[in-house]
């Protein structure tokens, strides 16, 4: 390309630049890149694409949708061991053909809010396992759970293609996340499992085994039965729809919760059935617990008439006292039996609070004949009247609600379908996220380039504004040299000189009058400082041939420090030729008198050896004593050895740590180095 060709590029690319400045909707950068980049435009298509793909698919709630916690096990490590085991398995009566399993995480609000995956594992392994426990597919390996980017409670749903004739399975976690609350405590936690035959959900009431750990203190949220009674923090099994102004069915307000409520669905025909399903009501404001008017008491019955002389001739099918739900379908199964008419009678209403009436809610009534819903669409009545009743936000309750196939928020759909479509928003999500990032990506590219070519034009402009500032930095730079050898050569001279004379007063007056204690820590303490200020007298003096290097003065320090220890300096020849920048160096010296300290003051050691190599890329001092050693516990905890640890990160570098108590301390700090940091010879000695 000629220079003509690229002064006009570079003048249009400034106009370009100027035009976004002018827009201001968007910025220059990606203004730009919208302008030049065809990946780009791509992305914005797929993106536009995938927006109305989001409208129509269940979103992960972030509120308190109450229900059951879930199973968790309390461990004291974050991976397994041969003597204790992290699993959980869920077994069924009889095996079928599972096609799908699906795992909810469990979650937990407290002071620091939310936390959507509370207990799951950052690694897990999910396996179908026979009647005797035997494996016999694995199902999904998960590593870096924890760190997926959208995730946040989504559940992990599995497709199993062939199904697998299977009994049970069993999550076995391989690392565990650290307890919040306790830091020498990690949890293993899951709010649901599901393992599907077509629509049938297997593992609903089946046995759960935990295997290891402990239960944690809190029975009411936590128990192995909660992992398996179909109750999730994820909320209704719903799914966008239409608009849809009925939320539920809301009986009159009662003073008691002793004062029964009763609805009757009709069939409009005998029907074979074998239970009921109940979808509780959403909460009409946010100071409502989860499960608003849900009863506490009920009794269903069946029946072929619905005239008021027969009443009290129904047939009862079951009785029940429930919990709380939350915001979860409860499944109330009973013998297969005929009817056209099923009255649920609510005998202990919902009542939270003593000034606040006693209500029975429901928000949809399904009566089954296995996973059919007879009562999609039929006449719901109750002796109240069933009007009407205006709610929050232009929706209202109705009778017309209970059986019209809506929940508060969306279309009811079968469990199994809500769960795959929660995966597929998730899949969508994670695809939008990296998108995001790649666009992200390519904006900061052109906003590089764009740069690039205002740096151009304004080269010529700039070079004297640009000059005189380094001039003037250089001779800082050595007015600063000059103070530092000034420094140096005071705290040589008379810094030095005073300790010195220290050392041989303390000397004298111990050949005096003896040897003391007092005398000893007055020398101890000098010899010390006079090490302290020869390293830094070393650091401060400007780099050159005059100097000695790093080895000897580690070497020197040596010396200084295990006076009166068995101590041995080696070294091979290449690292001899060492010589790190001026930063890195200071911290290795820091590293190297804090260890030496710790030897002095702790190990009680009587000999020390201090190797010093070069391999490849790598500066490697490794610092060994016969000393007492670390507990392992102790080793463990963050402050032991905190100091050595914030040098040996400052470095860059990699510190092994090595110890048992009586057996003495090994410290492997190993830094990478580049070529330019090699001397060419070796110092003469």
């Amino acid at each position: 390309m000629s220079r003509r060709r690229k002064f006009f590029s570079l003048c249009a690319v400034a106009l370009l630049l100027v035009e976004a400045g002018a827009a201001g909707d968007v910025g220059w950068d990606e203004h730009l890149a919208r302008t030049f980049s065809n990946r780009l435009q791509e992305m914005d298509k797929e993106l536009a694409v995938m927006g109305p793909q989001l409208e129509v698919l269940p979103r992960i709630p972030i509120d308190d949708q109450g229900g059951t916690g879930g199973y968790a096990s309390i461990h004291s490590h974050a991976v397994p061991t041969r003597d204790s085991n992290c699993a959980v398995e869920v077994r069924w009566p009889a095996t079928a053909m599972v096609d799908l399993v699906a795992l909810v995480p469990a979650r937990r609000y407290d002071a620091r809010g939310l936390d959507a995956q509370y207990g799951m594992p950052d690694a897990f392994t999910v396996e179908l396992i026979n009647a005797k426990g035997e494996v016999l597919g694995r199902v999904a390996r998960e590593s870096k759970a924890r760190s997926h980017p959208v995730r946040r409670g989504h559940p992990f749903v599995y497709q199993v293609s062939p199904p697998v004739a299977a009994a049970g399975l069993r999550i076995t976690a391989d690392l565990l996340y650290p307890d919040t609350d306790a830091e020498d405590r990690f949890v293993h936690a899951w709010a649901e499992v599901f393992a599907f035959e077509n629509e049938r959900n297997l593992t609903r009431g089946g046995e759960v085994r935990s295997l290891g750990g402990t239960t944690p203190p809190a029975p009411w949220h936590w128990h192995t039965a909660f992992l398996v009674d179909g109750q999730t923090p994820l909320g209704l099994p719903e799914i966008p729809a239409e608009d849809h102004r009925n939320i539920g069915w809301l009986s009159q307000g009662r003073t008691t919760a002793s004062e029964a409520a009763a609805l009757t669905v009709d069939l409009g025909e005998s029907r074979a059935m074998d239970g009921v399903r109940l979808l509780p009501a959403k909460r009409p404001t946010s100071d409502l617990p989860s499960g608003f008017g849900f009863p506490r008491k009920l009794v269903i019955s069946v029946a072929d008439t619905n005239n008021p002389a027969d009443r009290g001739k129904e047939r009862v099918v079951c009785e029940h006292e429930l919990s709380n739900p939350g915001h979860n379908p409860v499944v109330l199964p009973f013998a297969p039996c005929h009817g056209r008419y099923v009255r649920i009678e609510a005998t202990e209403l919902w009542k939270a609070f003593e000034s606040y009436p006693a209500f029975f809610a429901l928000s949809e009534v399904e009566v089954l004949a296995g996973d059919a819903n007879l009562a999609l669409g039929k006449a719901a009545y109750s002796p109240d009247g069933m009007p009407n009743i205006f709610a929050t936000g232009g929706t209202y309750w109705s009778s017309a609600a209970l059986t019209d196939g809506f929940g508060p928020d969306g279309r009811l759909v079968a469990t199994r379908e809500w769960l795959t479509q929660l995966d597929r928003r998730l899949q969508l999500e994670t695809r939008r996220h990296a998108l995001r990032l790649e666009a992200g990506h390519v904006v900061s590219q052109w906003r590089r380039a764009g740069l690039a070519g205002w740096t151009v034009l304004g080269l010529a402009g700039a070079f004297l504004l640009i000059a005189l500032p380094i001039r003037y930095r250089i001779h800082a730079h050595r007015e600063l040299l000059k103070v530092r050898e000034r420094i140096a050569s005071d705290l040589h001279d008379e810094v030095g000189s005073n300790l010195g004379s220290i050392q041989m007063f303390t000397d004298l007056a111990e050949g005096r009058s003896g040897p003391s204690d007092d005398l000893k820590r007055i020398q101890r303490i000098a010899a010390e400082t006079v090490s302290a200020v020869r390293d830094i007298v070393w650091l401060l003096r400007p780099q050159g041939e005059h100097r000695i290097g790093t080895l000897e003065h580690l070497r020197e320090t040596s010396s200084i420090m295990l006076e009166s220890l068995d101590w041995k300096f080696t070294a091979n020849e290449a690292a001899w030729l060492v010589e790190l920048p001026e930063e890195s160096t200071r911290h290795l010296f820091l590293f190297f008198r804090e260890a030496l300290h710790n030897i002095m003051r702790h190990a009680r050691a009587t000999q020390v050896e201090v190797r010093v190599e070069v391999t490849g890329s790598r500066f490697q001092l490794i610092i060994s004593d016969n000393g007492v050693g670390i507990d392992p516990a102790r080793l463990a905890r963050p402050a032991t050895l905190h100091a050595l640890r914030q040098r040996a990160e400052a470095l860059a570098a990699h510190l092994a740590i090595d110890s048992q108590p009586g057996a003495g301390t090994r410290l492997s700090l190993s830094i990478p180095i580049a070529r330019k940091h090699l001397r060419k010879s070796r110092p003469a000695a």
